[in-house]
């Protein structure tokens, strides 16, 4: 059997305020799907941040509907979980996986849970921070393990950040050692890049993101999806051709005149207009030195930024635009107040989301470390406020 492994599409993500990249999202999304289908798929699992938000526009939920019920009259089968990006974090709130679930248009595990395709044994859970993943581990993998040794094929999917591939502080969810054992295969979501590797005995993979999220995917990754075939265990990298152009080019004030010719070419070549990042470091020389050729590239461009960096001898290099996100910096200031690490994630949850949020946010760290006894705490909360 084979099976794709789509994941971080960002349904409905209005990338820089432009519909374009919106719609941008949605074509990459459809074209892995049509390409999987072509080349013979019978399931699609998809392990999280379908969408760029839990409650997307009517205009991104409804494109959706209509695709995964083409691909259910094609007879293909979708299993999906929630990532960071589309986990519902209020009550009372469907997610959109879960509307796409209540159609019959998917199967949707969340929080976790498993499943049966055909003779092949599914089992997942959706993105939760690196607190949580004790108590998870705890009272599903060791089933998990039990049954897909039992099964003898088998897909495991997360959406978390494995230690190996964000090893710095802070940053993974959960390690390779605390993953469930006798998978065959390992689908993982969250990070953007292309990964492949053998853990456990079984294939592992990031398959990255559909469409570029950022600057750092377009300048590293390449935008794609795998194939797993079950029988002979083998995966099969499958890159999506004819997207928009993503250019990011790194140049200084020696290099620029050249540079921003060649780019501007390159511009000229495209049968779309492209999205184009700029890192221009200096010392002497502005950027408006070459307005001209700028002016040229973007009036061939959908979206042209300029990252500025000015060389300044004898002190500290500045950026004339942010590029830390809110996260990043809340943990580097936490990282130098030497804050307790339970303290610093959930401080960073909190950031990444909104202020409607919070409660939830906060509801789910008590859950995850008073376990039993939140239930018990919760009453005597609201008690005694």
């Amino acid at each position: 059997m084979k099976v794709a492994h789509i994941s971080d599409s960002h349904l409905g993500y209005n990338q820089y305020r432009l519909i374009q990249r919106r719609e941008d999202f949605f074509t990459a999304f459809k074209r892995a799907v049509d390409e999987a289908i072509e080349r013979g798929v019978e399931l699609i699992v998809h392990t999280g941040d379908l969408f760029e938000s839990y409650h997307p526009d009517m205009a991104t939920l409804s494109q959706a509907i209509k695709l995964f019920t083409e691909i259910k009259r094609k007879g293909v089968k979708v299993v999906a979980i929630a990532g960071n990006h589309d986990r519902v974090l209020r009550r009372g709130l469907l997610s959109p996986q879960k509307v796409l679930s209540d159609l019959e248009l998917i199967e949707f595990i969340d929080p976790a849970g498993s499943t049966y395709y055909r003779d092949l044994f599914i089992a997942g859970f959706r993105y939760f921070p690196k607190s949580f993943i004790p108590a998870i581990k705890e009272r599903f993998f060791d089933s998990f393990s039990k049954e897909a040794e039992k099964a003898g094929v088998s897909v495991f999917m997360f959406h978390q950040a494995l230690d190996q591939y964000l090893p710095y502080e802070m940053a993974y969810e959960i390690t390779v050692s605390e993953l469930p054992d006798n998978f065959t295969y390992y689908a993982g979501g969250h990070i953007h890049t292309y990964h492949v590797a053998e853990i456990k005995g079984g294939v592992f993979s990031y398959p990255g993101a559909t469409e570029f999220h950022s600057k750092g995917e377009a300048r590293v990754g390449r935008r794609g999806f795998n194939i797993f075939d079950t029988e002979t265990k083998e995966l099969e990298r499958v890159e999506l051709e004819g997207l928009r152009s993503f250019f990011v080019l790194k140049t200084d004030e020696e290099r620029a005149d050249g540079d921003l010719r060649e780019l501007l070419e390159r511009v000229k070549d495209c049968s779309q207009p492209p999205v184009v990042l700029i890192d221009y470091s200096y010392s002497k020389t502005e950027i408006t030195a070459f307005s001209h050729l700028l002016k040229d590239i973007e009036s061939r461009s959908l979206y042209l930024r300029v990252y500025e960096l000015r060389q300044i001898e004898g002190s500290e290099s500045f950026l004339t635009e942010q590029t830390k996100s809110y996260a990043e910096i809340f943990e580097e200031y936490a990282k130098e107040q030497k804050l307790p690490k339970k303290a610093v994630l959930l401080g960073s949850e909190v950031v990444k989301g909104s202020a409607e949020d919070v409660p939830n946010l906060v509801e789910e760290f008590l859950k995850g470390e008073l376990g039993d006894f939140f239930d018990e705490f919760k009453k005597f909360a609201e008690e005694f406020g």
